[in-house]
């Protein structure tokens, strides 16, 4: 009895070497990367037949070459941050994802949206994808993923969620000094966020929060509209006035030179609303209300990049200054000119019975040369 049971034991450990061997040698990524290798391989030998440049023929004989011996690899990133024993993580953080998912013109293609701003190489797949980043075998690394942007909506279910990827956002960007702030213009999906437009607001706070809407209505949503009547900016080429977008304008673009709003309207402070007004329209206006709340990063409202920056108007006091037809300082009086104008309207018609009037501004302004 006893060297039946040796004797099996014997076998299973045997089958069981013999598993384990060739899950080392023949390990389950490496088939992907055997048919990645194939196709290319194919994709060459086609492209080499059909050309006649020899250049083209040297460079395409060179890349076969390598691809009829192929590296076999697990391919990893290396990702920021400290994630040692004592924050409860494994050590170093690491992405493996790109072993299997070798294809990387595919998957750029399928990233178009996200990938020049979150290159794999430093933000890796799992800040946005969720899974186990570090396994090698689909079931683990696969678990807990959200494959589509479908899925990474639905994980939506409260404001911390988006909280915790800007966080994480901050830490694997190589900037220094990056706040999580500043990823407040993206959505779980890592995309930008859509701007809806001050209409879509309006509908409720018009009511909800009326002093305030009603102030920056008045001032500051009307600021581009006082800029188009400015000398400079009528005279000005369109280099010129797209330096009045970036801070008189809603949802400016530099890459593209467009806007999605004019003047300085709600989603300039509290950012596109994609996101904290769907969690308001589902009935989740506390955790819309945080989206909205957050304060942006410093250099989106100072520093040297926002627009209550020092010095931003340089190019006005120039123009005014070289030019013969205009007062060095016109170029500060449209905009309180028309707030002086106003007060003196409304206190002329007598305001309230009191004289106050509430919307009236609570400053006096001087021009002094």
């Amino acid at each position: 009895m006893k060297k039946k049971l040796f004797l099996l034991s014997s076998i299973l450990l045997l089958v069981a070497t013999i598993l384990w061997v060739n899950d080392m040698l023949e390990p389950e990524w490496k088939q992907y990367q055997v048919e990645y290798y194939e196709q290319q391989l194919k994709a060459v030998e086609k492209e080499l037949q059909s050309t006649s440049n020899e250049e083209d023929k040297a460079v395409l004989e060179e890349k076969l070459a390598k691809l009829r011996k192929p590296k076999y690899e697990i391919k990893q990133i290396l990702l920021k941050g400290d994630y040692g024993w004592a924050q409860q993580s494994n050590g170093q953080k690491t992405d493996r994802c790109m072993t299997c998912h070798i294809d990387e013109a595919k998957l750029t293609a399928s990233h178009e949206t996200v990938v020049k701003s979150f290159p794999f190489d430093i933000y890796g797949c799992t800040v946005c994808h969720g899974g186990s980043g570090r396994s090698l075998d689909e079931e683990h690394a696969h678990h807990g993923i959200f494959k589509h942007k479908r899925a990474m909506r639905q994980r939506l279910d409260h404001a911390d969620v988006l909280f915790d990827m800007w966080e994480e956002f901050a830490t694997l960007s190589l900037e220094e000094g990056t706040e999580w702030a500043s990823f407040k213009d993206r959505t779980i999906t890592g995309e930008k966020a859509i701007y809806l437009g001050s209409g879509k607001c309006m509908r409720c706070h018009t009511g909800l929060t009326a002093p305030h809407v009603e102030r920056w209505k008045r001032v500051k949503f009307e600021s581009f509209n006082v800029i188009k009547e400015a000398p400079d900016y009528i005279e000005g080429d369109e280099e010129y006035r797209k330096k009045c977008y970036e801070c008189h304008t809603t949802g400016y673009n530099k890459e593209t030179g467009t806007y999605e709003e004019e003047g300085i309207t709600c989603e300039a402070c509290h950012g596109p609303g994609e996101v904290f007004a769907t969690f308001m329209d589902i009935g989740k206006a506390t955790e819309g209300q945080k989206i909205a709340k957050i304060t942006p990063a410093y250099n989106k409202c100072g520093g040297t990049e926002g627009c209550h920056r020092s010095r931003r108007h340089e190019m006005r006091v120039k123009f005014f200054r070289d030019s013969k037809k205009y007062d060095d300082y016109e170029w500060f009086k449209p905009k309180y000119q028309r707030i002086m104008t106003e007060v003196a309207e409304k206190r002329k018609s007598g305001g309230d019975e009191e004289g106050y009037d509430p919307t009236a501004p609570k400053h006096n302004i001087r021009f002094v040369k």
